[in-house]
């Protein structure tokens, strides 16, 4: 049988962290969790599970779950999210590949739940992403901003697996819209590092075209309101991609300096106050 490390990348996940330890107990031989910086009690929950607490600085997506995938021991890792709960089925799952794994990787099925739906929609649109892999065959890419895995050899084999990982997004709208400012600031960093260019015009039609792809075409009327608001979440998160990328644009060609200014004196245009150079 295979040993499998799970690791995850945290800030602040005290209430989320627990049910999902929980699960990935049942199936790890190590569990290590990165941490950027926490102030509740998310490092005291890790350690009562026998997880290994590191901290780390916080660069991107990219570089943490690198750097957490490197701290694994075993060549064989599982990356979840402090919000993603293995279902049983998936647990299951999980067992038979330790005792005779058949691919190189495996995709798991990201399934949103919310208060009231404890149980993915199967027939809505969900991410199926590369979590269960051979270090030996692919690891993360630690590009800035990206959390996806690169293939290192030729031939690499991959399958989806049956159950569903249960991902708990949602706590509530507050603690969402919060998340929505944060992951928007990281995405526009990202365009600026990669040399992207938005079109202002794509604030424009952006909303419309994301109701049309997730909650038509991607089926998350299936969830009822909780679907709608998703929908929206995600609509405004990319609205407010291509609003910042303009707004960044504007404040470095008309020097239109009115933004907040820290204790130190120095002005934060990024959404980085009091970091220095």
């Amino acid at each position: 049988m295979i040993a499998l490390s799970v690791y995850y990348v945290t800030l602040n996940e005290a209430i989320r962290l627990p049910m999902s330890l929980k699960k990935a107990c049942l199936v790890a031989d190590e569990i290590i969790v990165v941490d950027s910086g926490s102030v509740d009690e998310t490092g005291q929950i890790a350690k009562d599970f026998g997880a290994r607490f590191i901290f780390h600085d916080w660069t991107s997506i990219g570089h943490q779950v690198s750097f957490a995938e490197k701290c694994c021991s075993n060549k064989w890792v599982l990356r979840l999210d402090a919000d993603e709960v293995l279902s049983d089925g998936l647990v299951n799952e999980i067992l038979e590949i330790k005792r005779n794994p058949d691919f190189d990787g495996y995709k798991l099925r990201i399934g949103d739940v919310f208060p009231g739906i404890q149980e993915p929609k199967r027939w809505a649109k969900h991410y199926k992403l590369i979590r269960l892999y051979n270090r030996e065959m692919m690891q993360m890419s630690g590009r800035f901003g990206h959390d996806d895995v690169v293939f290192l050899k030729k031939g690499v084999k991959v399958r989806t697996l049956k159950n569903f990982v249960k991902h708990y997004s949602y706590i509530d709208i507050s603690t969402t819209l919060r998340k929505v400012d944060f992951e928007s600031d990281m995405q526009l960093k990202r365009a600026i590092y990669e040399g992207n260019f938005y079109s202002p015009w794509r604030m424009v039609g952006t909303m419309i075209l994301n109701f049309i792809k997730y909650f038509l075409l991607g089926r998350k009327f299936l969830y009822g309101f909780w679907g709608l608001i998703n929908t929206n979440n995600i609509g405004l998160l990319r609205f407010l991609k291509f609003a910042k990328f303009y707004e960044y644009q504007k404040l470095r060609e008309h020097e239109y300096i009115i933004l907040p200014v820290d204790s130190s004196g120095e002005i934060d245009t990024l959404g980085n106050r009091g970091k220095k150079d």
